[in-house]
């Protein structure tokens, strides 16, 4: 999302159509990135979950907005932005 965003952006203003490849690269670093992040966070995510012995349902919304969701924001977000930066006005 950060750098996908940061590179469309300048794209954009400059008036640069990026090839697809171009476009979609910052996608992949930022899901990469995003990954990374998220698996340091599931030992110790897990670990408390555990600890505190939350019911199954629980334990589902936690791990929905602790890992599931911010994945899925930062791909979302990252994905309008290569759109954004090959979409040509007809």
């Amino acid at each position: 999302m950060v750098l996908s965003r940061i590179l469309a952006r300048r794209r954009i203003a400059a008036g640069v159509r990026p090839s697809f490849r171009a476009a979609w690269a910052p996608v992949v670093l930022d899901v990469v990135m995003v990954s990374v992040v998220l698996a340091a966070l599931w030992g110790p995510l897990t670990t408390v979950i555990y600890v505190m012995e939350l019911s199954l349902p629980l334990t589902f919304v936690v791990l929905m907005v602790a890992i599931y969701g911010p994945f899925q924001v930062v791909t979302i977000i990252a994905t309008i932005w290569a759109v954004k930066s090959r979409w040509e006005e007809e």
